[in-house]
C-alpha cells in the first residue's frame, strides 16, 4: 500500500527480483575494480593443437570434399547397364494345343436352383437364387439363357436340361446329386 492508501504495482516477488539483478550487477562491477589487470575470457574459445612448434593446420569443413571423393569413386561404382533378356515362350509341338476349359454346369445350376415354380399359364420356371453380380433373385423360363453360354431348354419338377448348341445337359434339381450314383450301383 502507498502512502495514499492504493495498491502497490510491486508485489514482494517483484521486488526480490529487483533486488537480486541489481546485486548481481553490483558484485561484477565490484569484481572488475578490483581486478583490473585480469584476462577477458572469450564468449566461445577454439584451442587448436598443431603439434610441437607450429599453429595448427586449419580445420576442413565436414562434406567438404564430398564432390571430389564421389568423382574419385565413379569408376568403383559403375554399375553396367543391364543386357536385355532374351524371351521366348515355350514351344509346343506342332499339332498339340490345349484344350479349352470347360466348366460343368450342373453343379452351380443345382446350388443356385430355389424352387419349380408353376406359373398361371400352366408352365414351368424356376426361381434362381442371386448370383455374383446380380442384385435379386429371377425366374428362368424354358427358352431362356442362363448364363453367358447355356440355356434351359426343358424343365420338369424333377429335372431341368440345358444347352449350349453344341451339347445337352441334364441336371437332377431336387434327388440325387449330380455324379453320386446308388451304392453299388452304376455310376450316372
Amino acid at each position: 500500500m502507498t502512502v495514499a492508501g492504493t495498491a502497490s504495482p510491486a508485489t514482494p516477488a517483484v521486488a526480490l527480483a529487483v533486488g537480486g539483478v541489481l546485486a548481481l550487477a553490483a558484485a561484477a562491477g565490484a569484481v572488475g575494480w578490483l581486478a583490473p589487470g585480469a584476462p577477458r575470457v572469450a564468449a566461445l574459445s577454439v584451442v587448436r593443437h598443431g603439434g610441437v612448434g607450429g599453429d595448427a593446420a586449419p580445420l576442413a569443413r565436414p562434406g567438404g570434399n564430398l564432390v571430389a571423393d564421389a568423382d574419385a569413386l565413379e569408376g568403383d561404382l559403375a554399375v553396367p547397364p543391364p543386357k536385355p533378356a532374351a524371351f521366348a515362350p515355350p514351344r509346343r509341338p506342332l499339332g498339340l494345343t490345349p484344350a479349352p476349359v470347360r466348366h460343368d454346369v450342373g453343379p452351380v445350376f443345382r446350388a443356385r436352383t430355389s424352387a419349380i415354380v408353376r406359373l398361371a399359364n400352366g408352365r414351368l420356371a424356376v426361381l434362381l437364387a442371386a448370383g455374383v453380380g446380380e442384385a435379386r433373385s429371377r425366374l428362368l423360363h424354358v427358352g431362356e439363357s442362363f448364363d453367358d453360354r447355356w440355356r434351359l431348354t426343358a424343365l420338369t419338377m424333377n429335372e431341368a436340361t440345358l444347352a449350349d448348341g453344341k451339347s445337352t445337359t441334364r441336371v437332377p434339381l431336387f434327388g440325387e446329386a449330380i455324379g453320386a450314383g446308388a451304392p453299388g450301383g452304376d455310376p450316372q
